[in-house]
Parts: structure tokens; C-alpha cells; sequence
């Protein structure tokens, strides 16, 4: 029993000293407390579907190109999105040039529920990062954005 809690003990030093591990701690504090905002606000959605709402802000574009952006399979994305357009928060329509292409728009609905979520997300930083100092967050932001720049290029 010793050996099997000494084998844990160090299994557990190891996890608890990776990077991915410490960046899963923090990313999941940041979505919980979100997904509490967003609950209070009435937005029922799943954490899956958010980057897509976000993405079609910006503009309209196939689902392919929403794979491709999310890295995520397409059986994945037509999921999402066929949950999103159930909701009314996203329409669906043939490409005018390509018919075989299917382009994804956010509906009024959808648009507002967008910016909904951009300023959830915004008061929901804010409130988790209000721990740190603003050069500490600074400092970090700096070095989290080098590091996913310097992972991009890989």
C-alpha cells in the first residue's frame, strides 16, 4: 500500500508540475465562472457552440472554413450547428456559387446573443483576473500570447 501511495504521490507531482495541466486549471476556471454568468443571463448554450457564435460575428462563412477556424471535424460542427440553428441563433444557406457548400449566418437573435456573450465574457475575465495586479496580468497576457505564437508556428 505504501508503494501504490508513494506511485500516486509522485504521479501526482508530475501532473500537478505540467504546463498543460497548470493551462487546463486556468482555462477551466475562466469557463466555469462564464458559464455561471451566462446561466444567470438565461444563455443556454454549450461551451462547444460559443467559439462558432463568436466566429460568425465577424462574418457569414461555410462550414468547412468554421472547421477549419475551430479545428474541429466536421461531424462535430454540423452538431453544433444544427443545435445553433434549432435554437434560431444561426440560419443555413446554399453557397450561390458552389452548391455543395453550405453557408452558416447568425440570425437577429443570434447577433444579439453574440454580443451578449462578448461582454459575459469580458465582465467574466475581469472578475477571475481581478486576483492579479495589472502588470501581473499584463506580464502574463504577454507571455501566454508569445507562447500560443511561438505553438501556431510549430
Amino acid at each position: 500500500m505504501d508503494k501504490n501511495k508513494t506511485d500516486f504521490d509522485a504521479f501526482k507531482d508530475e501532473i500537478s508540475n505540467s504546463f498543460f495541466f497548470q493551462i487546463h486549471r486556468i482555462k477551466r476556471t475562466i469557463f466555469r465562472h462564464t458559464n455561471t454568468l451566462m446561466t444567470e443571463a438565461g444563455i443556454n448554450l454549450q461551451q462547444e457552440q460559443l467559439p462558432i457564435i463568436m466566429i460568425l460575428q465577424r462574418k457569414s462563412m461555410s462550414q468547412r472554413e468554421l472547421s477549419d477556424i475551430t479545428m474541429r471535424d466536421k461531424s462535430s460542427i454540423l452538431r453544433s450547428v444544427n443545435a445553433l440553428e434549432k435554437k434560431a441563433l444561426i440560419e443555413i444557406q446554399k453557397d450561390e456559387i458552389d452548391k455543395r457548400k453550405n453557408i452558416v449566418s447568425l440570425t437577429a437573435e443570434g447577433v444579439s446573443i453574440a454580443k451578449s456573450i462578448r461582454l459575459l465574457m469580458r465582465k467574466s475575465e475581469d472578475e477571475v483576473l481581478a486576483v492579479f495586479s495589472d502588470q501581473e496580468r499584463t506580464e502574463a497576457l504577454e507571455t501566454i500570447k508569445g507562447f500560443a505564437d511561438k505553438l501556431d508556428a510549430l
